[in-house]
């Protein structure tokens, strides 16, 4: 099992939080996704980037150990974070894990979430893990952990998603149409240990929310 962590810069993740991943087989950093690894004391394998956001602390870090780093022209046409992703899927990984990566700016935050439901990584299983959310890059089917209570968000990727079905949630859904611009999926309920997401065509990111009561929210449609 090759599992790829990918770190990226943004609101710090904590070392509980990185620390509960388990084991990666390859961890790439995204310029300055390495300060977010080296918050939680992880050695990077492969930086990768245009280095202008990187602090000089991670920087000497990586300079002490063995990182692999591949710098790139500020003037580059894609993300420090496209640029790492390219780099995992050179690696035929079995799964992709995206750290950190969450607020900051709006566009950046906008971009991530375009590169991490990239096509490109079709055949992956993708996940994106922050400081109160994980999310889960869903393209037919995948069982979620949850806590009862945990509240979570459906958000289309790209295009429509059609025949959605949702299980074991407060409002469970059945051969469901989510449209890129509505709001159908946004604040369901997990209801016990798992949920249960299939996509018939299209995909969605499945975002669950840790430090939520969903059961004191109210639903949003």
């Amino acid at each position: 099992m090759t599992v790829i962590h990918v770190f990226v810069g943004g609101d710090p993740v904590s070392p509980e939080r990185i620390d509960g991943l388990g084991p990666a087989a390859l961890v790439i950093a995204a310029d300055s996704g390495a300060d977010v690894a080296a918050g939680a004391a992880v050695t990077v394998d492969i930086l990768v980037g245009d280095l202008d956001s990187i602090s000089r602390r991670a920087m000497d870090r990586i300079f002490d150990g063995e990182t692999v780093i591949e710098a790139h022209s500020p003037d580059k046409d894609a993300t420090d974070l496209e640029l790492a992703l390219d780099v995992a899927l050179r690696s035929d990984p079995s799964e992709i894990v995206f750290v950190g990566g969450g607020g900051g700016r709006l566009d950046h935050l906008l971009g991530n979430v375009g590169v991490i439901g990239s096509p490109a990584a079709r055949h992956v299983p993708v996940s994106w893990v922050m400081e109160r959310e994980t999310a889960y890059v869903v393209r037919r089917g995948r069982t979620i952990p949850t806590s009862p209570g945990e509240l979570f968000s459906l958000i289309p990727i790209g295009k429509d998603a059609h025949g959605v079905h949702v299980r074991h949630a407060r409002w469970p859904l059945r051969d469901a149409s989510l449209r890129l611009h509505g709001s159908v999926g946004i604040s369901n309920v997990a209801l016990g240990k798992k949920v249960e997401i299939e996509v018939g065509e299209g995909a969605v990111l499945a975002i669950f929310n840790h430090l939520v009561d969903g059961c004191q929210l109210h639903r949003q449609t």
